[in-house]
């Protein structure tokens, strides 16, 4: 490889397959390196759908990030010729004083989102599929849906080739260096030169920017499916996606020949490194589910012991999580040609279009209009300066 180019990009996953669009987009040579071929089960994308909601509990600040990236799914639609975003809607289902429905609620007040409150037996009428306690109440994202994961990237994919990136799979980095003018990529048997490097690696972007000491853990989290009983109850026209407040469980709707897919955004095991083994969904991760499916759903899979016994398949995805939940998107404080995005903490899907813009402009210009000062380092850095450690709590919120 003699070529010179004027960006490389390490990782290929979620947001650097759209980060290859935009820099390509923009009339930039890219060379993109990633040492699997995505969509994979090694990344957090792994598991084929991703929510797609504007109500977000875990801030306020990301309410117009999702309301932008939401016209740009929409856009890369369009260019990519495959629907993306199904805007089924999102069903938030939990006690009226529960916290989290409390902070969904509250996100839609103060950003004048559109979110319909429910009693729980307007929820049952509506939606069948859900048997809530009389006690329950329901609050409806209209907006929400879910993202097709595997179309996504397949897709930008497909379009940053067209546009004349050069896209190598199944190649691992294993370093790069960088002076003001030209960076080095390190491949197993070659080095690649460009100008300006993006670092977009997942769970194995700690290792890559090792020296900024970035306080990322790996954790294991499960994804499971189960065959409905009742399909036509559960199909993406009867049901949107949905949530309890236990553990912030959640599902999307039936996909016929996979079933309903169902998981918990709260917990998950962290691992000491990417790089070793993931131990396979077993009884500890997938009876929880079960017993939730049963509680709120008989019609999906029956009581207890059935639910157990329609478990169709089962997966393991990686989150990489910063200590306060927020992503981490920045300049590197060392080169200014050097950006990188990591630290998405299970929620960072949805934004991959309007990420792969915010790296471009950063690369570009050395700063971004879209507002994403919470998301820098400098804040984390900050905060490790204030407290020394990991908060005790194991939430993924």
């Amino acid at each position: 490889m003699t070529r010179h180019y004027d960006v490389a990009i390490i990782g290929l996953g979620t947001m650097g397959s759209f980060a290859a669009v935009e820099l390509a987009r923009r009339g930039l040579t890219v060379a993109a390196f990633d040492q699997f071929t995505p969509p994979h089960g090694r990344g957090s994308h792994s598991g084929g759908t991703r929510i797609y909601r504007l109500a977000y509990p875990e801030g306020t600040g990301y309410v117009p990030l999702a309301q932008r990236a939401g016209e740009m799914w929409e856009r890369a639609e369009e260019e990519l010729g495959t629907q993306l975003l199904h805007r089924t809607g999102m069903l938030y289902m939990g006690l009226p004083g529960d916290p989290f429905l409390g902070e969904v609620q509250k996100s839609a007040s103060t950003n004048h989102l559109k979110v319909e409150t429910l009693s729980a037996a307007e929820v049952r009428y509506r939606y069948p599929a859900f048997e809530i306690p009389a006690e329950y109440a329901g609050l409806f994202d209209v907006r929400a849906g879910w993202l097709d994961v595997d179309a996504s990237i397949a897709s930008s994919h497909a379009y940053a080739r067209s546009l004349g990136v050069d896209c190598f799979f199944e190649q691992p980095v294993r370093g790069w260096e960088a002076t003001p003018n030209e960076v080095s990529v390190h491949l197993e048997n070659a080095t690649v030169t460009a100008s300006r490097l993006v670092i977009t690696a997942g769970a194995w972007a700690g290792e890559l920017l090792r020296s900024l000491q970035l306080p990322l853990r790996v954790k294991r989290k499960v994804l499971a499916w189960f065959d409905p009983l009742r399909p036509e109850l559960f199909a993406p026209d009867r049901v949107p996606v949905f949530s309890f407040s236990e553990n912030f469980a959640y599902g999307f709707p039936h996909v016929p020949g996979l079933g309903v897919k169902m998981a918990q955004h709260i917990g998950g095991s962290y691992l000491p490194t990417a790089d070793g083994p993931v131990a396979p969904p077993g009884p500890a991760d997938l009876d929880p589910l079960a017993a939730i499916a049963a509680k709120y759903m008989p019609r999906l899979a029956g009581d207890y012991e059935q639910a157990r016994s329609r478990l169709r398949h089962s997966a393991t995805c990686l989150y990489t999580m910063t200590p306060d939940d927020d992503f981490i998107v920045d300049r590197h404080p060392e080169f200014t040609n050097v950006v990188f995005a990591a630290g998405f903490s299970g929620h960072g899907f949805k934004f991959a279009p309007l990420i792969a813009v915010a790296l471009a402009d950063l690369l570009q210009q050395g700063k971004t209009s879209l507002p994403i000062d919470f998301l820098s380092l400098d804040r984390l850095l900050q905060k490790q300066e204030s407290r020394s450690g990991w908060a005790s709590d194991d939430s993924d919120r």
